[in-house]
């Protein structure tokens, strides 16, 4: 039976700025509209006359872009006027306002945070899973941006920080921090102990491990997973036909709030097009991952700070896991809950049950299931499947699109889609393929959105792989070849095996093809 669609959109906008005149020192708390209990934000303070310059924070922990604020924060400042922002994540109003200071007196001013959704209270929980290390605080950094989980590149141990004791809850539950994560050239290993000796010179070679060999290492290792961190990375193909990829980052450090990148500078860029703005990798990207789904690979999407994030706020690329819960032999739709460890959340991101964004928050179904579900038929058997979406959104909305085996299903403004009752269109399948959600926002700095992973649809056991797709990756293949020419023979010789399988894998993926495109 078909659930009802759910149809709903919620568009919050900035409330109006605030004002504020104060002494020399200003002392700025921050609290939950809801209750009015203090809270942790992010906060970006300026002068009004230089507005493009950010103004550090004494005894503040840094925050990538801007500070935290633990609840209250005090300023002081040379006589001027100034403006503020405070940002807690994509679940919350941005706040701004403004202040002048003078040397006269002393104020004290609090901030009212307006939620526009709680997604952990809809089973929807946050992570960012690559974050490069750092001396400052990360459960407070975490704590700032309403992010639950973060996979460190190590560990460092944190500053004391000013103002608060060691023990004192930060009152943000759950916190989730593991830190056995390591990058090599483009990939994250999970789970790789060092002491299991994979940090070895592998001597018969002549060298470090390649990360191919990484790869092939991992495999020994129970509960190891690797995920691919750059996906313009050259060796990307050999990568995929090793076939122990487990994640993809959809979202990564190509999206940062620093400053824009316009140019792939680890790797391969698209070809036949000019990149020329800030939102064309993040494109190239999501065009990489939906020729892996074409090519009838299952790997979930990831997001994260990622390995160069610069001065990002951590959390700022994040992926939403959730948990369902059938209920046997009933109608009744199924209930999204939140996964109540970190061991769980990890198993929910690997089976791909997730959401990707970097702004736009989704509660997505189809027909009833949470992405990461195959659907099954047989023969001449048509499955009808309900696209369903509850929608939160901060920045102005492009479109929002149903993609169904890499072509636009439904296509739809946000007034057009409200006009419709949020209803979207049913999905009739009748062959093997995919279907993800994605909202593209209107910011222009870089590629900002929300993709769903994917669910699959699956006909007498067989995936979907098209041509259009391995030659993609073929193409790739050879140019990675011809780069790898121009290493000196003995080093050349290391790669010569993994390249011939890749070829092997990708000719067998060509001969299996189904559909041209």
């Amino acid at each position: 039976m078909r659930t009802p669609p759910l149809g709903l959109i919620l568009l919050l906008l900035t409330p109006a700025p605030v004002g504020w005149s104060a002494g020399g020192s200003l002392t700025v708390g921050a609290r939950e509209e809801a209750d009015g209990q203090a809270t942790i934000t992010r906060m970006e303070l300026v002068r009004a006359d230089s507005p493009s310059r950010r103004l550090p924070v004494r005894k503040a922990v840094p925050a990538g872009i801007g500070v935290v604020l633990d609840r209250e924060l005090e300023l002081s400042l040379p006589d001027a006027a100034y403006q503020f922002r405070m940002i807690r994540g994509p679940e919350y109003r941005i706040v701004t306002g403004t202040f002048s200071l003078e040397r006269t007196s002393l104020d004290a001013h609090t901030v009212d945070l307006p939620r526009m959704v709680d997604m952990l209270q809809r089973g929807w929980t946050s992570g960012d899973c690559c974050v490069s290390p750092s001396a400052a605080s990360l459960p407070l950094r975490m704590a700032s941006e309403d992010l639950h989980l973060a996979a460190t590149l190590g560990h460092v141990g944190a500053k004391p920080i000013p103002g608060r004791d060691p023990d004192e809850p930060l009152g943000h539950e759950p916190i989730w921090i593991r830190e056995d994560a390591r990058h090599v050239d483009g990939l994250v290993f999970y789970g790789m102990n060092e002491s299991e000796g994979f940090a070895e010179q592998d001597e018969a070679a002549g060298g470090a491990l390649l990360p191919v060999e990484w790869l092939i290492a991992s495999d020994r290792l129970e509960g190891a997973r690797v995920a691919v961190e750059n996906p313009f990375a050259w060796a990307l193909p050999v990568w995929l036909a090793s076939e122990r990829i487990d994640g993809f980052f959809l979202l990564g450090d190509w999206l940062r709030l620093d400053r824009q990148q316009l140019s792939v500078r680890h790797g391969r860029g698209p070809r036949g097009a000019s990149l020329g703005d800030g939102k064309s990798i993040g494109r190239f990207a999501e065009r990489i991952y939906w020729n892996m789904l074409e090519a009838g690979l299952r790997i979930p999407p990831l997001a994260g700070s990622g390995n160069d994030a610069g001065r990002s706020p951590v959390g700022y690329n994040r992926l939403y896991v959730a948990e369902s819960s059938t209920h046997e032999g009933s109608d009744k739709p199924l209930d999204v809950k939140p996964v109540d460890s970190a061991q769980q959340w990890w198993q929910a991101a690997w089976q791909g049950k997730s959401v990707a964004t970097n702004g736009p928050l989704l509660c997505p179904k189809l027909a009833g299931e949470i992405p990461g579900h195959v659907f099954r038929g047989n023969g001449s058997e048509e499955l009808i499947l309900q696209p369903e979406l509850n929608l939160t959104v901060r920045d102005p909305v492009d479109y929002l699109e149903v993609m169904h085996n890499g072509k636009v299903h439904y296509s739809a403004r946000l007034d057009e889609f409200a006009k419709a009752g949020g209803v979207i269109p049913p999905i009739h399948a009748r062959q093997s393929g995919w279907v993800t959600i994605r909202v593209v926002t209107l910011f222009e700095d870089h590629f900002r959105a929300a993709m769903t992973a994917p669910w699959y649809i699956e006909f007498s056991g067989q995936p979907r792989v098209t041509k259009a797709a391995v030659e993609f990756f073929q193409t790739w293949l050879g140019d990675y070849e011809q780069q790898l020419k121009r290493l000196p023979p003995q080093e050349l010789r290391r790669h010569v095996r993994y390249v011939r399988a890749a070829r092997n894998f990708w000719q067998q993926r060509a001969e299996i093809a189904t559909d041209p495109d």
